[in-house]
């Protein structure tokens, strides 16, 4: 009769560890998804911002192939890309 009782014990205690760890699990589970939605609109914004910057760049190469290079393209250039695309930001 006393091993049926230790028996009762060890599986009600094992039952409530078996609970916590499954809701620790779904915890981190949750916050791993919330992170990898961050990355991905993290890589979404560097990847839309990359293409600006090369758009801008290639803008650079054609006016310097076209007018030849001049400080007034240049600086034409820094101004543009100083100013960036401000809707998007907050």
């Amino acid at each position: 009769m006393d091993s049926l009782i230790h028996a009762d014990v060890f599986f009600f205690v094992t039952s409530i560890a078996v609970i916590m760890v499954t809701a620790f699990s779904v915890a981190a589970l949750i916050y791993l998804v919330r992170i990898l939605r961050d990355f991905k609109k993290i890589s979404s914004q560097v990847k839309d911002e990359t293409e600006l910057i090369a758009d801008d760049i290639n803008q650079l190469r054609r006016k310097t192939k076209d007018e030849g290079f001049r400080v007034a393209n240049f600086f034409s250039f820094l101004r543009k890309a100083g100013r960036g695309n401000k809707k998007g930001k907050k």
